[in-house]
């Protein structure tokens, strides 16, 4: 189990480097050469950061093989100016936001905003977490739309109503009717409609109740599907079972 996280995790981080040094390599090509005024050309040099309080010349961190995981002192400058802490701090909590990201997502899926309350409840810096998102988001790693269309298939594959599903959609700071997904199982356009996917949740497990009614709108109404659905799926169900059966041994 943890040879295959470890695995994932620097598959991962492969694909980041690439993506990334491939953005690194568009804008060196683009900066490689400028033209001065007196018409003189001249190569851009490298972006450096002094460190405030050495005032030494620091380099892009890099992992034990070598390979730069890490952030640019450009981007560690900005996040020390943005959150007010020590810019070595704003480095290590920087890669150490990123790498729990990585470690989240080999797992399941997450929405950002859900990353970003996971990572600010772990105890980083409100903008530094916000960076690390955000990097996550640019690599590919993190999409809201892949998020919310799996969480959508996999709930209504569950037999979840789409109230329940709406509600995990919003705690995810994402719009319902955005989503496709969610979309076309509202519009009942994709597989069976909401009161009959009621009845087969009903049917494939009913509930053991004296009053049958009363505990399959409760189960209904707990697995998120509404009020109303929830109401005729319980009547209708009973009335299939007969109007003597109250209860199921």
């Amino acid at each position: 189990m943890q040879d295959a996280r470890a695995r994932s995790i620097a598959k991962l981080r492969a694909q980041i480097q690439a993506i990334e040094e491939g953005s690194d390599a568009h804008q060196q090509s683009a900066d490689h050469r400028r033209q001065l005024p007196d018409g003189a050309v001249t190569a851009k040099q490298p972006d450096r950061k002094l460190d405030n309080d050495s005032k030494e010349f620091r380099q892009r961190p890099t992992s034990r093989r070598g390979r730069s995981f890490g952030v640019s002192d450009s981007e560690c400058s900005k996040l020390q100016t943005e959150s007010t802490i020590p810019l070595d701090t704003a480095r290590d909590q920087a890669d150490s936001a990123f790498a729990k990201i990585q470690r989240l997502l080999c797992v399941r899926e997450h929405a950002s905003a859900l990353l970003l309350q996971r990572l600010l409840a772990n105890g980083f810096d409100e903008h530094i977490a916000t960076e690390a998102v955000q990097r996550a988001i640019d690599c590919g790693l993190v999409s809201d739309e892949r998020y919310a269309d799996v969480l959508v298939r996999s709930r209504l594959s569950q037999g979840k109503g789409l109230r329940g599903i709406a509600y995990e959609l919003e705690q995810a700071e994402i719009d319902p009717y955005s989503v496709p997904a969610y979309q076309e199982a509202l519009l009942r356009d994709n597989g069976p409609d909401e009161l009959d996917r009621a009845l087969t949740v009903l049917k494939a497990k009913p509930p053991k109740a004296k009053r049958v009614r009363e505990a399959t709108y409760r189960k209904l109404m707990q697995k998120g599907y509404d009020s109303s659905v929830a109401a005729s799926a319980a009547r209708i169900f009973t009335e299939e079972l007969g109007c003597t059966a109250l209860e199921i041994l």
